[in-house]
């Protein structure tokens, strides 16, 4: 790029204005008539989102095209970034004006030797409860927000859609057992020596293998991520296989882990060949280099969570009027994970008897639909808003006191970052127990797994006069982690930028 090239950067007062490219060497994506390619600076993710679309819209008058924006190294829009906008064939000169600011600039072609292609990402999940596919849309999401189109992320599930019958059904498997606690703890411990799921994972291979290699085939990944512990060992031994192939460089393509889980997990998260592994905390850290993992191939960002917790929250009374909740009264949220499970009904029939008619509860069922049409239809002495799924669960949070919820990480992670005091009341046996030690030694809630006892704690909490309610919210949020995502997704990228 010439370096009379002219590029936009955000002044103090959020005008745009003209300036010097000060990156030379731009990552552009071919679009048919424009390029936008850059950052830009902003903290809060509306503001972030409003500016992206100013600059692509401004591209689109000007050009007459298609417009697309790309985020530059540093990725999440620090200060010191740049747009750049190229045209696909001509030159010349362009402006653009508006209420939100005026743009000045000149117009070159964009240079062919950096074009770039788009990168495939394969992000592994499997369906077993909603936590590993909230984790995969999560870094989907970080990806569009950070790198535009720049990155496809294909979610899949290779267990259910590259797998044979009954390998195909595993996911199913999941929610019987963990209706069956006995049953869930013995697969869990019989399955964590690894002469033991080493075993296993051979025979899964053998099963499994040309599946799996046609999917990778089909979607010609640059970078493959997994968010489950049964993603690792068999799509490894997949790829090993492949090497040799010369119409597919598995060896080139870096595999790397994003482990969802807080404290205690199981050893088949753990593989000592991948690129990278990512994980929540130091205490999941120190089980990774114990399994073998050495320290640079370990990151601690924490949770991948939904962007959207990134995001400058409106003040509560907004929020609470937006949602068309009551605007004073303190208010707890029940909820049961995306699948509507545990003692919902029960709970919320303690709490409706014992806190005050001037309180509220905000119930939030998930895909139980039963369920909510089944508290919708009661009759109840206090506010109770029921809800089933929602896509706006940061807001909810963000307008409540407190929360109850069992003590899936995924759910911990969000109400930490909104500063939420958190009463567990259940957990899936190993994997999860571990959580509720971190609430409690970190003194950011309480456990109770009897609806009469957590309805007499979050009655206790809120006749304390907010003093017990601000001091949890107090070291909530200095144990949040809203940026886990978008760190995750930028060395994710840089990654897949160096094969």
């Amino acid at each position: 790029m010439d370096s009379s090239s002219v590029c936009f950067f955000p002044g103090s007062s959020g005008v745009y204005s003209a300036g010097r490219v000060v990156n030379t060497q731009p990552s552009i994506v071919a679009y048919q008539h424009a390029y936008l390619v850059g950052a830009i600076a902003g903290r809060s993710l509306r503001a972030r989102a409003k500016a992206r679309e100013q600059l692509t819209h401004s591209a689109t008058l000007l050009f007459g095209g298609n417009a697309c924006f790309f985020g530059l190294e540093h990725g999440m829009f620090a200060s010191d970034e740049v747009a750049t906008v190229f045209t696909g064939n001509t030159g010349g000169t362009g402006s653009w004006s508006s209420s939100e600011g005026s743009l000045e600039f000149t117009r070159e072609p964009a240079p062919v030797s950096s074009l770039a292609i788009k990168k495939h990402v394969m992000c592994l999940m499997s369906d077993t409860g909603g936590g590993h596919r909230a984790s995969a849309q999560a870094l989907k999401d970080g990806f569009e927000i950070m790198f535009g189109d720049s990155f496809a992320i294909h979610v899949v599930d290779l267990w259910s859609s590259s797998s044979p019958w009954p390998l195909c059904n595993m996911p199913k498997s999941y929610f019987f057992l963990v209706k069956n606690p006995w049953l869930w703890r013995l697969s869990f411990r019989c399955s964590e020596p690894e002469i033991l799921h080493e075993a296993l994972f051979t025979g899964y291979t053998a099963l499994v293998g040309r599946r799996f290699a046609k999917a990778f085939h089909e979607n010609e990944p640059s970078l493959i991520v997994s968010v489950h512990p049964l993603m690792q060992h068999v799509p490894l031994k997949v790829l090993a296989r492949m090497k040799a192939e010369s119409s597919f460089v598995a060896a080139r393509v870096p595999f790397t882990t994003v482990v969802t889980d807080l404290t205690r997990c199981h050893r088949t998260w753990f593989h000592r060949h991948v690129d990278k592994c990512f994980v929540a905390t130091q205490l999941v850290a120190a089980q990774a280099m114990s399994y073998g993992l050495v320290a640079n191939q370990l990151a601690c960002h924490g949770l991948p969570i939904r962007p959207a917790f990134n995001a400058e929250s409106l003040p509560k009374v907004e929020l609470r009027r937006l949602l068309q909740l009551d605007l004073t009264a303190s208010t707890v949220m029940l909820v049961g994970g995306g699948e509507g499970m545990g003692k919902l009904e029960a709970t919320a029939e303690a709490l409706s008897q014992t806190l005050s008619p001037g309180h509220q509860i905000v119930v939030i069922c998930g895909r139980n639909e039963k369920l909510a049409r089944t508290l919708a239809a009661r009759t109840w002495p206090l506010k109770m808003v029921i809800k089933g799924f929602v896509n706006n669960m940061s807001e909810y949070m963000s307008a409540c006191d407190c929360i109850i919820t069992k003590a899936g990480p995924g759910t911990i992670a969000e109400a930490l970052i909104c500063g939420l005091p958190i009463l567990l009341n259940g957990f899936i046996p190993c994997q999860e127990e571990g959580n509720v030690s971190f609430v409690l030694e970190n003194g950011v809630g309480a456990f109770s797994e009897d609806p009469v006892e957590i309805s007499q704690i979050i009655s206790r909490w809120f006749k304390s006069d907010g003093i017990e309610l601000n001091s949890m919210s107090s070291k909530a949020k200095s144990l949040g982690r809203p940026e886990a995502t978008f760190n995750i997704v930028r060395d994710l990228a840089g990654m897949s930028t160096t094969y």
